[in-house]
C-alpha cells in the first residue's frame, strides 16, 4: 500500500512539472523577425533599436555569435531564471556548440539574467559577464534608464567579442546622441498644446465686472510635491 502511494505521489509530482513546462514554453515569446529582439514595454527607442539590429547583425557576421534581448513586462512563472533559459532554447541561443548570450528583463518582477551558453563560454572565457554589469548596465538602470543601460551592455560586450577575434567594430554608437536632442518640432506642439489649454481655461471660466468698491488682490498659496523612487532588480 504505502508502495501504490509512493508511486502515485510521484506520477502526480511529475505530471505537475510536466504540466507547468508547457504552460511556460506557452508563454515564452517567440523571436521577431530580426530574430535578436522582444521588446514587450518598448523600453528602447526607435534609435536604440535601429542601433543594437545593426551592432548584433554585424557581431554575428564577424564571430557568429548571437546576441539577443528579451524585455518583459512580466514572465507570470515561479522562477524568473528558469523561464529565461527556456527564452533561450526556444531562441536558439543554448548548446554547446551554439555561442549565445541573452540579455533577459522583466520590469514587474523587478529580474534580469543573462544567460550564456555552453559554447560561447567555451570559446570566451575570459569575458566577465558580472563586471561589464556592473559597470555598463547597472549605473543606468539604478536611475531608471533601462533602454540606455541595456545597449551599454550589450555595446560593451561585443567590443569585448570582436577583440578577442582580433576585429573592430563598424557600427557608431554616436548615433544614438540624436536621441538626446529635443526635435524643434517638440517646441511647437508643446506651444500649440499650452495655448489651447490657455484658451479653454478663458473659454469656460469668463472674467467678470468687479462690482465691489474695494478691490479684492493678493494671491497666496503653497505648492509643494516629492516623489522617491527607490527599487532595484535583482538577479540569479
Amino acid at each position: 500500500m504505502i508502495g501504490w502511494l509512493q508511486k502515485t505521489a510521484a506520477r502526480i509530482l511529475l505530471a505537475s512539472i510536466a504540466m507547468g513546462t508547457m504552460a511556460m514554453a506557452a508563454n515564452v515569446p517567440s523571436p521577431s523577425k530580426n530574430g535578436f529582439l522582444y521588446d514587450e514595454d518598448r523600453l528602447l527607442s526607435a534609435q536604440e533599436v535601429e542601433f543594437l539590429s545593426a551592432l548584433a547583425t554585424e557581431v554575428y557576421l564577424k564571430t557568429d555569435v548571437k546576441i539577443a534581448a528579451v524585455l518583459m513586462d512580466n514572465s507570470h512563472t515561479p522562477t524568473t531564471y528558469a523561464y529565461a533559459k527556456e527564452v533561450a532554447n526556444k531562441w536558439r541561443l543554448e548548446g554547446n556548440e551554439t555561442k549565445g548570450i541573452l540579455v533577459y528583463v522583466s520590469m514587474k518582477e523587478r529580474s534580469k539574467h543573462v544567460i550564456v551558453s555552453e559554447g560561447f563560454k567555451t570559446n570566451y572565457p575570459n569575458i566577465d559577464f558580472k563586471k561589464i554589469e556592473q559597470e555598463a548596465l547597472m549605473p543606468d538602470f539604478r536611475v531608471e534608464r533601462y533602454g540606455r543601460g541595456i545597449v551599454n551592455f550589450i555595446w560593451q560586450i561585443s567590443k569585448e567579442i570582436t577583440a578577442a577575434n582580433g576585429q573592430t567594430i563598424s557600427v557608431n554608437p554616436e548615433t544614438l546622441l540624436a536621441e538626446e536632442s529635443f526635435p524643434w518640432q517638440n517646441y511647437i506642439f508643446i506651444i500649440i498644446v499650452f495655448g489651447a489649454l490657455v484658451a479653454a481655461f478663458f473659454y469656460a471660466h469668463p472674467r467678470k465686472k468687479n462690482l465691489s468698491a474695494t478691490p479684492q488682490v493678493g494671491f497666496n498659496g503653497n505648492f509643494s510635491g516629492y516623489e522617491n523612487f527607490n527599487g532595484g532588480f535583482k538577479s540569479r
